[in-house]
This record gives C-alpha cells, sequence and structure tokens, in this order.
C-alpha cells in the first residue's frame, strides 16, 4: 500500500500544480481580457477563419477551434508561437514555450511570471531547461507578426523555426 501512494502523491501533486497555473492564466489574464475586448476577438477570429487553407491565419483558428478555445485579445503573436513552434495549450506545454521564449530572448512580465510558474512543476525541471536552451540556440522568433504572416504558408515558416525536435 505504501508503493501506491508513494507513486501517486507526485501524479497528485502535478495535478494541483497545473491547476493553479490553469487558474491563474484563465482568471487573471485570459478572461478579463476576453469580456473587455468583445469586438476585437470576433474581429482576430473572423480574419483567421478567412485566411487561405494550411496558412497561419487558417492553422491558428483551427488550433483554436479543436480545443474550444477563444483567442486572448493582444496576444495573437502568442497563438502564432504556439503553432509555429509545436507546443500545446496545457499547463505544462505553456511554461515549456515560456521557457523556449525566454532563452530566445523574451524578457517581459508576463514571460518570466510563466517560467516562475514552472517551479510548481519540479518533475519537468530538466525539460523546461532544455526548451530553453533550445530557444537560446534558435533564430529569434519575438518579432514575428501575424499580420506579416498570416496568408503564407505554415510550413514555410515552421522550417525557419525547427529547432524543437532537434537537440
Amino acid at each position: 500500500m505504501s508503493v501506491l501512494t508513494i507513486q501517486a502523491r507526485p501524479t497528485l501533486r502535478k495535478n494541483i500544480a497545473e491547476s493553479t497555473i490553469e487558474f491563474l492564466k484563465i482568471g487573471l489574464v485570459i478572461r478579463p481580457l476576453q469580456f473587455f475586448f468583445k469586438s476585437r476577438t470576433q474581429q482576430y477570429l473572423l480574419n483567421l477563419k478567412n485566411a487561405p487553407p494550411n496558412t497561419v491565419g487558417n492553422d491558428i483558428f483551427r488550433l483554436l477551434d479543436k480545443d474550444n478555445l477563444k483567442p486572448i485579445p493582444f496576444f495573437e503573436e502568442h497563438d502564432l508561437k504556439h503553432l509555429i513552434l509545436g507546443y500545446g495549450m496545457s499547463s505544462e506545454e505553456e511554461v515549456r514555450m515560456q521557457c523556449y521564449l525566454l532563452g530566445n530572448g523574451n524578457r517581459s512580465i508576463s514571460c518570466i511570471l510563466f517560467v516562475l510558474s514552472g517551479l510548481l512543476l519540479p518533475s519537468c525541471w530538466d525539460t523546461f531547461y532544455n526548451d530553453y536552451n533550445k530557444g537560446k540556440n534558435s533564430e529569434n522568433i519575438l518579432n514575428l507578426k501575424l499580420d506579416n504572416c498570416i496568408n503564407t504558408l505554415t510550413t514555410e515558416i515552421q522550417n525557419r523555426y525547427d529547432e524543437r525536435g532537434k537537440g
């Protein structure tokens, strides 16, 4: 019985940590922005949906739609980075992407706070460190703007930043 308890504890801790990160992310950032900027969100979704197939815009729309997510106003480039870098939308994947972006030169308060929230996931620290190093050794993605590539083929841009699977 004690073996089962020892093995179950890290999973419980990880679930609590991920729930805490999700609560902070959704409750303090996402929901307020979506509420106060509804019209901006609707226009953004329409622009993405109307982009040609296999382009950055349409693929971001499908990525959000697949998980029944709404865009976050003023975080359009954030959605772009999820698509291009291939990181998912779970708490752990979000922290991983932020570690990559920190390594890539992002020193924003939101990036640093997300990386710090990774302290709640000690079983992932090695992975976070590896993602940081991947970002450090990759082409700078911080200046990539959705407006400049919304109709560009997704694979064309992904190939420029295809560091995630390396190393």
